[in-house]
């Protein structure tokens, strides 16, 4: 089986997504927008140029196969890179993304008004076993262990919080991994639904705020993705990933279009 770092590493301009690991008729955004930062960040090659920011989009599925990884420098300053990739099969684009890479700066002493959601130890929780066709076909790579917000409940609430691990991740704990960490949990709204329906991102900003640096690499994250407003087909989610210390490694914003 193909680690996670395996399906999110392109090898020189080309990016392989082996059967298995998709959402639909495409692979799962994670994996595509993982695999973009992972492509920048080759192309920039300066460990000391952090990605800071990704913004992306996902126009069209990213389908089993081989896809084109193509990267190019926007600006590169003293301190900031700004730099944008594509993944292209034949002649549509299929996800895109735009980095901001930076160096550490000398500023304010670090602080976060955010907290971790309260959450029993992941160790007392039994993960979701990942039987029968309701769980999309990548699921079945991570480990999922849910706290709150059980899809298709029909509840009132839109937030999901648990605890999640790929089942083999590979070796890097860079931003593709947390990119493609960040986007393996279910939308909070469907903890108001009865059923499945079909969706797909089309919008998606990473903050990544602190790094995995020091932490177990077999440790699952501690996930809270939260829906606030539905509206005309949309939805909107903010999503997090926490270290089991409480450091919060990264934000997500998504825009969601319902398909049907």
């Amino acid at each position: 089986m193909a680690s996670l770092e395996e399906v999110t590493t392109p090898v020189g301009s080309t990016l392989t997504i082996p059967d298995g690991w998709q959402q639909g008729r495409g692979a799962y955004g994670g994996l595509t927008i993982g695999a973009l930062v992972r492509a920048i960040e080759m192309h920039v090659a300066d460990p000391a140029r952090k990605v800071r920011s990704v913004t992306a989009e996902i126009p069209a599925p990213t389908v089993g196969g081989t896809a084109e990884a193509r990267v190019n420098v926007l600006r590169s300053g003293a301190n900031l890179t700004v730099a944008r990739a594509s993944l292209h099969q034949g002649d549509t684009v299929t996800s895109h993304a735009v980095a901001i890479l930076g160096t550490d700066r000398a500023g304010e002493a670090p602080f976060s008004l955010l907290t971790p959601p309260t959450a029993p130890p992941w160790s007392e929780i039994a993960p979701i076993p990942m039987t029968g066709s309701t769980w999309p076909a990548f699921s079945h790579h991570f480990e999922y262990r849910l706290v709150s917000g059980m899809p298709f409940a029909n509840e009132n609430t839109s937030t999901v919080v648990g605890y999640v691990r790929a089942r083999e991740p590979g070796t890097l704990r860079d931003a593709g991994y947390v990119a493609a960490m960040i986007d393996v949990w279910w939308p909070g709204l469907f903890g108001r639904m009865r059923k499945p329906r079909p969706m797909a991102t089309i919008a998606y900003t990473l903050e990544l705020l602190d790094t995995l640096d020091g932490t177990d690499p077999a440790a699952p994250l501690l996930y809270r993705g939260v829906v606030p407003y539905v509206g005309d087909g949309y939805f909107v989610e903010t999503r997090e990933l926490w270290t089991l210390d409480g450091r919060l490694v990264a934000r997500n914003h998504q825009t969601f279009a319902i398909i049907k």
